[in-house]
């Protein structure tokens, strides 16, 4: 994208150019950043690795999240189909959700 498109993206979203935009917005999602400045979340990417920012918080791994919901016993999610087969829980609710699953798929 031309510098100068880059200008005016930044200051009809209230910045002064677009590298204060894109500090400004560092240390959110690309997504999140992209939907406030009126840009694509890849757009974003290009524009953080152009002015050498690194990449925002690291989430947290999928197996240290599927964790968390295990031992969280009060989550909603308990009891559905997705606690047991990707979160791989196997506590009572979350099996009885997976048995009926597979028996109303078999038909």
């Amino acid at each position: 994208m031309p510098r100068h498109d880059r200008d005016e993206i930044a200051r009809r979203s209230g910045h002064a150019s677009w590298r204060a935009a894109v500090e400004a917005t560092a240390d959110l999602p690309q997504q999140e950043a992209g939907r406030l400045l009126g840009v694509s979340h890849p757009t974003i990417r290009l524009w953080r690795a152009e002015l050498g920012l690194a990449p925002g918080a690291a989430r947290p791994s999928a197996v240290d999240r599927a964790a968390a919901f295990r031992a969280d016993l009060q989550d909603p999610r308990h009891g559905s189909a997705n606690g047991y087969r990707n979160l791989r829980c196997r506590c009572e609710r979350c099996t009885a959700a997976w048995t009926t699953y597979q028996r109303d798929r078999r038909g």
